[in-house]
């Protein structure tokens, strides 16, 4: 069962006025803030004056509250922040979880941990398709425990392993951030599609937010307009007209394809003048003005990483219109590693494994077990479609997507995306693709605690000057 733990929430303050100290909670705290706005004192004043006013204060901060978020200001919900721990749930959930932009993540990886039979996490509305659910779960651990044992990596054998997988993060968040997925668990719980872990959560949250924020919460969830949220990618939607309609009219391609290119920078010297020069603010300028739209074809593995760089507005099919596809054409739309590809056994097996969880997926919604709960046995190497806007920090900056998932570090998948993307944006646009790179091509030295002969397309570099580099004397 799913286990949500506050560690922390904020705005909050213990104020001391004439030798009494005052507790302050959020709901107070920034309704305070909130009504200062008009005034250039201190919160300690703002406190002060209206204890001095005799107001009702709980009225007061409730009237605050229900008016800024009727008139759609967000100002007061994304300054209630929250710090969860999340245990015990599926990847399924996490899909959910890290996928609204204004959140910070940070997740059980698995890259370097070993998975066990303990990650079993099992839908509890399987009814007599439990053993089945359970025998196939063995079945796809046993290949990826034979996969570690001939040589493949963690991060490349766990692609064979279904969502159905256990796993934790910590969330750093704005209430505002997760608004959506309360709503949307609101209207949608209790429909086929809707991954039971969801409700759980929601329901763990909003007891949570009850307790440190109750006029906020009541506030925010009293304007229910369903576009009154910023949106965020859900794969677990009954399906998706636009996003089906583009992929079938480009082919469903087998690599990214880069649907439009904006610069309305000019030349690559201006580009470059603007970007290379001493003052960054200017640089910052380049961001509206350049952009890129892609449809991007990618595991389920690699979306999950795809998501969480959180500048990129994103987009994504439903995960059961991918796997019907995969139904048809398993070897296409089931991504298999390059390292289990060099084994013809291994990637048979492999791709056998991937379609029985493929059948038992089919075969358990056929006989009446809802789409949310039999998506759990779907594995990891799935093939689903995103499309995704990439504006001028994300195409020429270090810390973007382009400069950071070219490095060579980079889990593979992701790399070759990121690689596709730049040659198909040449295409468009040679001028700004001439100015795209990897992190050390904009840095000038490389970060990572060992350098790879990347760099030297650009910059001369060597042993010594990497150790300056890591030491800080450079």
């Amino acid at each position: 069962m799913v286990r949500v733990k506050l560690h922390n929430y904020g705005p909050k303050a213990s104020v001391k006025l004439d030798d009494e100290e005052f507790n302050v909670g959020p709901d107070i705290f920034i309704a305070l803030e909130g009504i200062g706005t008009f005034e250039g004192v201190t919160f300690e004043q703002k406190l002060r004056d209206l204890l001095a006013s005799g107001k009702d204060i709980r009225k007061l901060m409730t009237r605050v509250h229900r008016e800024s978020t009727r008139r759609g200001h967000a100002s007061i919900t994304t300054s209630l922040n929250i710090q969860l721990e999340i245990t015990e749930c599926s990847r399924v959930l996490s899909l959910m979880l890290v996928s609204p932009p204004f959140g910070s993540y940070l997740q059980e990886s698995q890259r370097r941990k070993r998975i066990d039979t303990s990650y079993l996490i099992t839908p509890p509305d399987l009814g007599a398709h439990d053993g089945t659910y359970r025998d196939t779960f063995g079945a796809m651990l046993d290949v990826y425990d034979k996969l570690i044992e001939s040589g493949i990596e963690l991060e490349d054998a766990r692609y064979v392993l279904p969502l159905g997988v256990k796993t934790s993060l910590f969330a750093s968040i704005s209430f505002e951030n997760y608004v959506g997925l309360i709503q949307y668990a609101e209207r949608h719980g209790h429909e086929p599609y809707t991954p039971w872990e969801l409700r759980v959560f929601v329901s763990e949250l909003l007891r949570i937010l009850s307790e440190v924020s109750p006029a906020i919460l009541e506030a925010r969830l009293f304007f229910r307009n369903r576009l009154a949220t910023y949106p965020y990618p859900n794969p677990f939607k009954k399906g998706d007209k636009l996003l089906e309609r583009l992929v079938r009219e480009l082919g469903e391609p087998d690599e990214a394809v880069v649907l439009g290119v904006t610069n309305l920078v000019g030349d690559v010297a201006s580009i470059k003048d603007v970007f290379m020069a001493e003052d960054k603010e200017e640089a910052d300028s380049l961001n509206p003005l350049i952009q890129a739209i892609t449809l991007e074809p990618m595991s389920l593995v690699a979306y999950h990483q795809a998501i969480r760089h959180r500048t990129v507005p994103t987009a994504v099919e439903s995960i059961h219109t991918a796997a019907e596809r995969a139904l048809r054409e398993p070897e296409r739309n089931i991504v298999i590693p390059p390292s289990v590809k060099k084994d013809d056994n291994l990637a048979r097996l492999f791709l056998k494994t991937s379609e029985n969880a493929l059948r038992v997926y089919s075969k358990m919604i056929r006989e009446g077990v809802r789409p949310s709960s039999a998506c759990y046995i779907l594995p990891q190497a799935l093939r689903i479609y995103v499309v995704r806007m990439y504006n001028g920090y994300n195409l020429l900056y270090p810390q973007g997507f382009i400069g950071t998932r070219t490095c060579s570090t980079t889990q593979w998948e992701e790399r070759g995306i990121a690689y596709k993307v730049w040659r198909e944006i040449e295409r468009y646009d040679q001028r700004l693709a001439g100015v795209m790179g990897e992190k050390c091509k904009m840095l000038g030295y490389c970060p990572e605690k060992e350098w790879c002969p990347i760099i030297l397309k650009y910059h001369h570099y060597d042993d010594e000057l990497h150790r300056r580099y890591q030491s800080g004397a450079v």
